[in-house]
């Protein structure tokens, strides 16, 4: 069931089309004046008669200020309403029907950054006994880290007449007072309370008292709180989503806040016209990119590597991943050289947990080689490495080649194709090269046999060893002579070197899409 508003011609809105997403929290963010505001107000429409007219003031007697020519539409299930402001100055739909009933809130809530959110309680004049709300002095403490609202009690307080509806008296923010006591029978009141916990305590007392199945929009979640304490809110607010199944969408430009997620949803005024776009799985990185904090962040996705010729292999096989899924080219993707595979495998597991943020996918992609001639041989060596890897081995993988081996294989039996291109690609028609070394790649690549016995294993492993130590050397030899006679680095080199390679592995032997597909999703 799709629920979508388009807006139209509205403030800063061109045009945009925004679906509703399911029960759970989601953090909306884009640069100012990307519609955030505008579309709650909309969405607060929903539920609230008079959300036009406290959203988007009018000036009265002046047509030609705060003009609304376009219009807002609801969908669900093929049913539209569309509602546009009228000459008289009201806003009037252009049918009667149940759209937004159909929506299935109980309850639009928009928390907004006006006056409702910094409420305090001043006229304190007490009117029944005192006592806890353990609900929110447990929030509380959990979001400010501290056991200091442990004791906070209530206050019923005011004028205690029933008012519209049916809610009781003494549950009505208006009619409450909150006070934490000091000792001998003394308090100090919410007066003096700081900025940052009246917010809060605001915040939570709305959401914990909206009806379940309800969608609450909050404007700046942010607002007056320290960047620890806006991660454990964001927890909160996320349980309680979940506990009553609600759907809280909140707007904010933290970068604490974006990177916290896996994803996020980023509107993005691309052209500077009006017309938003919404991204609705879009990376932390990618959003905080593109409201202009890149500086503030982590990326997307870290992956470790052994040394520079294996990170060369692996970013061509992202290139060629690309082009077969280009919508997740915009993913902040770092290679990271660790060293061998016994470094890598080791960062992984000590530094995972509290070098990166959570949101930070991190894995690794050892060569070849480990994969054939370690991983299998517990009983000969290697064990805790071994289990190690077991312990991970999701997100511990394999590139399809061992980088040196593939790369001078490449060089030898491609090697007239390889010229041509490279002497086209750099407009030197003299380049050459010369491999030394006689390497047999048909037996390096056979299956290795059974051992019997540790010294059998130990004679093949130093055998294929000295076989990759030649490759490396003779790619490492190439390379340099070809960048001294093109005037580039060894890294582009290595760079154009891969790029030909994996574009001349014949798909029935490679499929980049398997092989990258869990770290371009993120999957864990």
């Amino acid at each position: 069931m799709i629920k979508k508003i388009t807006i139209n011609d509205i403030k800063n809105i061109s045009y945009m089309e925004f679906c509703i997403p399911t029960p759970g929290l989601h953090i909306v963010t884009g640069k100012n004046g990307s519609g955030k505001t505008t579309l709650f107000t909309c969405l607060s429409r929903i539920k609230n008669s008079n959300a036009f007219r406290t959203g988007f003031p009018a000036s009265n007697g002046n047509d030609r200020l705060d003009f609304f020519s376009g219009y807002i539409q609801y969908e669900i299930d093929g049913e539209c309403v569309k509602y546009s402001k009228r000459a008289s100055g009201k806003w009037k739909a252009n049918k009667q029907n149940d759209v937004l009933a159909l929506m299935g809130y109980p309850q639009v809530v928009n928390i907004t950054t006006k006056d409702e959110r910094v409420f305090t309680q001043t006229e304190i004049t007490p009117r029944r006994n005192n006592r806890g709300d353990d609900w929110i002095n447990e929030k509380l403490n959990q979001i400010f880290g501290t056991t200091k609202y442990s004791q906070m009690i209530r206050i019923t307080t005011g004028q205690l007449y029933r008012g519209r509806g049916t809610v009781s008296a003494d549950t009505r923010r208006r009619n409450i007072a909150y006070a934490i006591p000091t000792g001998d029978g003394k308090f100090y009141t919410e007066r003096n309370f700081s900025f940052g916990e009246i917010v809060l305590l605001n915040l939570l007392y709305d959401i914990h008292n909206v009806l379940n199945g309800s969608l609450v929009l909050i404007d700046e979640l942010e607002l007056a709180l320290h960047p620890s304490a806006q991660i454990r809110l964001l927890s909160c607010l996320r349980e309680m989503a979940d506990e009553k199944g609600l759907t809280i969408l909140i707007t904010t430009h933290s970068a604490s806040l974006i990177r916290s997620q896996k994803d996020v949803i980023l509107l993005e005024d691309r052209n500077d016209n009006g017309q938003i776009e919404v991204m609705y799985h879009c990376p932390p990185a990618k959003a905080i990119g593109a409201i202009g904090m890149r500086e503030d962040t982590m990326p997307d996705i870290v992956v470790l590597v052994e040394d520079d010729m294996a990170k060369a292999l692996f970013m061509e096989l992202k290139r060629k991943y690309f082009t077969f899924c280009p919508d997740q080219g915009y993913l902040d993707i770092r290679v990271l050289e660790i060293g061998g595979y016994q470094n890598v495998i080791n960062f992984y597991v000590e530094a995972n947990n509290y070098v990166f943020y959570d949101n930070v996918y991190v894995t690794a992609y050892m060569d070849k080689d480990v994969e054939t001639d370690i991983i299998p041989y517990a009983q000969y060596g290697n064990q805790e490495y071994i289990r190690r890897y077991h312990d991970n081995s999701q997100f511990l993988k394999f590139l399809p080649y061992t980088p040196e081996v593939l790369l001078v294989k490449t060089y030898i039996e491609k090697k007239h194709v390889f010229l041509q291109a490279i002497r086209a690609e750099y407009s030197n028609q003299q380049v050459d090269y010369t491999i030394t070394e006689q390497l047999d790649f048909t037996a390096y690549e056979a299956a290795l046999p059974e051992f019997s016995n540790q010294a059998q294993y130990n004679s093949k492993i130093e055998e294929r060893g000295s076989f990759r130590k030649k490759c490396k050397e003779q790619a490492e030899k190439v390379a340099t002579e070809l960048s001294q006679q093109l005037n580039i680095s060894v890294k582009e080199v290595y760079r154009y070197s891969y790029k030909f390679a994996v574009e001349n592995i014949p798909e029935n032997e490679l499929n980049v899409r398997a092989l990258l597909a869990q770290t371009m999703k993120r999957l864990r």
